[in-house]
């Protein structure tokens, strides 16, 4: 199939071929005439070839999404989005650490280690 074809709607044909697989499975005993009847309401309400997938219990369609190109897109974005804010948040932190929260030494003040507490008796 094109490429074309496989990311639109779903046709007529493929409809009549899941109902009739549906009907052929309740023939044999596989489905009981309730869930028969729900899931062939399901496949003529389908829009999409995945929507024909899921309501036909996998009897017809296509189990790939159609707009999976832009599930990756949007998940790249993201991805991208959390890198940005990553680096951005550490090249923050390094320069307020390296300007603002860096300890200096001032001359005549007296630096209280643990070894000089200790020394003193």
């Amino acid at each position: 199939m094109p490429e074309k074809l496989q990311q639109g709607t779903v046709e007529l044909v493929e409809i009549r071929k899941a109902v009739a697989a549906l009907e052929a499975d309740e023939a044999v005993g596989r489905l009981g005439a309730a869930e028969t009847t729900r899931r062939v309401n399901d496949c003529r309400r389908s829009v999409t070839r995945r929507d024909l997938w899921k309501a036909s219990g996998g009897r017809g369609g296509n189990p790939k999404r159609s707009n999976w190109k832009d599930v990756r897109g949007a998940v790249y974005g993201l991805i991208f989005l959390l890198v940005l804010a990553l680096v951005g948040v550490y090249l923050i932190t390094l320069v307020i650490g390296r300007y603002v929260g860096g300890e200096e030494y001032v001359p005549g003040s007296t630096d209280v280690t643990p070894t000089s507490v200790s020394a003193t008796p």
